[in-house]
């Protein structure tokens, strides 16, 4: 797909983020999302960008529901926990850190499969937001089957492979696939998006719909504690999980990842923690940084909550500019866990 194919080669055109959100957004244009029409997405892009406040369809569990918050779009769904927005500038965020983390980890998943996808398996990406993972998978494997599923519709429903399908669900609620489904699960990032309640409910549904002997594998990076830092990133970080506390969410999740694969009935586990480099060193680490500094901007409106003073849109930003000079000079880096682990057979 020369959507994706043209992703791939980010890196060796552009460091800059704002020059390929640029470039993302131009190539975007071209994919409907939510209910396949470009005017309904141009129509909802140009909401998003509006100054005042609303919200819509705010009871309503159909992954279609939004609010506008200072001009952004968030999920509408008040059963859903993610505090990030869901609108084209989150959505080309998160395409970026797919190609941000592929590149800093040479890999895009750890867990022993790459003979059962070659001969042909059924994997759940749980959690696929805009589905980049799931599209290069797809892609990658035409022998296997992929299903995204998301509480919210941010992947493209018409464009994909015929090997990719998706649905929309909250996956702390109900994963709409019958038990013993899936022979391999992956899921990633999900710190800003679940309860401690939703973890466990989510690794318990996991659990059903995988296939006794299949892999499941669970990555989050630690987004308290990083190594090297100072005392700038660590009101940064200690914030994050002041505001992750606040709102019952593990703020120690990365690792607590293989404890909890244990507790929800899972065995063989295995446990990677890979040190990822935050704007220092290399490509990767100033790469790293960009999707960083892209990320916590689009969070400030939770941060601010702990913090008044970030209300202010540019003391935010020069706090977080000041953290990027620290991690550069102190060499900070993000701990990246990844664990997988087997439903008995």
């Amino acid at each position: 797909m020369v959507f994706f194919a043209a992703l791939k080669n980010l890196f060796s055109r552009r460091d800059k983020r704002t020059s390929n959100a640029s470039s993302l957004r131009s190539k975007k244009k071209g994919l409907s999302y939510s209910n396949g029409s470009q005017q309904n997405n141009s129509n909802r892009s140009a909401a998003a960008n509006s100054p005042s406040n609303s919200t819509t369809n705010n009871s309503s569990n159909n992954g279609h529901s939004f609010q506008f918050k200072d001009g952004r779009r968030y999920h509408g769904d008040s059963e859903v926990a993610y505090v990030l927005p869901n609108d084209d500038d989150e959505a080309d965020r998160v395409h970026q850190q797919h190609w941000i983390l592929r590149y800093a980890l040479q890999c895009n998943y750890q867990a022993p499969v790459t003979e059962m996808l070659e001969k042909g398996i059924t994997v759940l990406d749980s959690g696929c937001g805009p589905a980049t993972w799931t599209f290069e998978m797809g892609e990658a494997w035409p022998n296997s089957t992929f299903h995204g599923i998301d509480a919210s519709c941010v992947f493209p429903e018409n464009i994909k492979p015929a090997n990719v399908e998706f649905v929309l669900g909250n996956i702390a609620k109900r994963i709409p696939y019958p038990d013993n489904t899936f022979d391999y699960i992956h899921q990633r990032l999900l710190l800003l998006g679940l309860t401690n309640e939703d973890w466990d409910n989510a690794l318990k549904e996991l659990y059903r719909v995988l296939k006794p002997g299949g892999y499941i594998e669970v990555s989050e990076p630690d987004l308290q504690d990083l190594e090297n830092m100072g005392p700038t990133l660590r009101k940064l970080q200690y914030t994050m999980s002041d505001m992750l506390k606040s709102r019952n969410m593990p703020n120690k999740v990365a690792c607590e990842i293989e404890d909890r694969l244990i507790k929800a009935g899972f065995v063989n586990t295995k446990l990677n923690m890979t040190p990822l480099k935050l704007n220092h060193t290399d490509k990767a680490g100033k790469l790293l940084w960009d999707d960083y500094k892209h990320g916590y901007m689009n969070v400030r409106p939770v941060m601010a909550l702990i913090v008044p003073e970030w209300q202010d849109t540019e003391v935010y930003e020069r706090f977080v500019d000041a953290c990027g000079i620290e991690a550069e000079k102190n060499k900070v880096n993000v701990n990246w866990y990844a664990c997988y682990a087997q439903k008995p057979a």
